[in-house]
């Protein structure tokens, strides 16, 4: 995989995620305000994409492996433009629901878990597959910052109907540029094992200088985080617009979650004998607690801010922590098994997070959804401390 296939995943990358993740949250109080729903009932559409995109994730793995990604990618990135324009043509909240449950057969797709197949197969060697892996992330890193206020602007220029065809049309067209410049060729699936020189690259540049975590308390980390993260990034600017914020600068505020997820990922990348694995994911662990923690109790837009750009550090050393250090702790041997273990549960808990938040939102008000999440996220942080300790 050439290094403009690289880019070519990474710019779909951003794109997708910022059309089928994070514009939901700016269309979503608008919709409310439409149809007249509860916020719960119309952030239950997206949850029930994000299940269905669980459930279907490993059958999606399997036609990856067979060699069939780049058809795979672009199948699910027009079908899922072509429901995003169906979606915008709605009478009521209702006709949402089987439309994005099978927006979520396109999001197993064409989000991070088939792209980080495709490149494992594409790419041999150890340091130039995470360098790639971390490049993707980067631009997927973009997403909100780009597509949060880019959504508001639409929805207050035309409404949430014109900015959702709008954004089907982008995700269209950026489809078929990553095919064409991305997948250049099929990359068949790879049996055999991992060259033994490429065993010795890898454990150069990710040495196993600890015990690792049981794999329940790595689950658990990642599942939180998980959680955290996506009913974060789907309630964030209706948490700001009940502190009293327009929805333009909710917006605004929002793409500080993007922007702030590069930092980590980039020095990560270049580097990965910087910190212990252990100490990585405290980290990030410790980063999204305490800018969950100055959301629940700040109305202050400076902290506020700081509280976002935390807690998107974190969430941002998350995302390349899981497939970097399974192959850390647990070897190359299990790696894409393993990945397929902790995968699951972070997408069910994707699946969980929206609505539960906006559910417990409008019986508590945000404040209290994230000193929640906060608690939950320290809680597993103090396990996996307290097994360090005790090895």
């Amino acid at each position: 995989m050439t290094r403009r296939a690289v880019w070519a995943v990474g710019l779909g990358q951003c794109v997708s995620w910022g059309v089928l993740y994070y514009a939901f949250g700016v269309v979503l109080v608008p919709i409310e305000r439409e149809f007249g729903a509860e916020r719960w009932v119309v952030a239950g559409a997206f949850s029930l994409a994000l299940l269905v995109s669980a459930l279907l994730s490993p059958h999606i793995g399997e036609l990856v492996d067979r060699g069939h990604g780049s058809f795979v990618v672009l199948a699910g990135g027009l079908t899922a433009a072509g429901l995003l324009a169906t979606w915008a043509l709605v009478p009521n909240v209702y006709l949402s629901y089987p439309i994005w449950a099978a927006i979520g057969v396109c999001m197993s797709a064409i989000l991070y878990e088939p792209i980080f197949g495709i490149v494992g197969k594409a790419i041999d060697h150890a340091g130039d597959r995470l360098r790639a892996i971390a490049t993707i992330t980067v631009f997927g890193g973009f997403a909100s910052t780009i597509f949060l206020p880019l959504t508001g602007e639409l929805v207050d220029r035309g409404g949430w109907r014109v900015a959702v065809g709008t954004l089907a049309a982008i995700l269209a067209a950026t489809t078929l540029a990553v095919h064409r410049y991305g997948f250049e060729e099929d990359v068949p699936a790879r049996r055999e094992e991992m060259p033994r020189q490429e065993v010795r690259l890898h454990q150069e540049v990710a040495p196993r200088p600890e015990l690792p975590p049981r794999q329940a308390t790595l689950i658990a980390l990642f599942t939180a985080s998980s959680l955290a993260g996506a009913a974060f990034a789907t309630n964030l600017v209706p948490a700001l617009i009940e502190r009293g914020l327009s929805p333009a600068n909710s917006a605004a505020i929002g793409g500080l979650f993007g922007i702030m997820q590069l930092p980590g990922r980039v020095l990560f990348a270049q580097n990965t004998s910087l910190v212990t694995p252990r100490a990585l994911l405290a980290a990030s662990a410790g980063l999204q607690v305490v800018g969950l923690l100055m959301l629940a109790a700040s109305h202050s837009l400076g902290l506020i801010a700081t509280g976002v750009a935390l807690f998107a550090c974190g969430s941002g050393l998350a995302t390349i922590a899981r497939p970097y250090l399974v192959v850390v702790f647990y070897g190359q041997a299990r790696a894409g098994e393993l990945n397929g273990l902790f995968a699951r549960p972070q997408q069910l808990a994707r699946a969980a997070g929206p609505v539960a938040a906006a559910a417990l939102a409008g019986a508590t008000g945000y404040g209290v959804v994230f000193a929640v999440l906060a608690g939950l996220l320290a809680a597993v942080l103090w396990g996996l401390i307290s097994e360090g300790s005790s090895q």
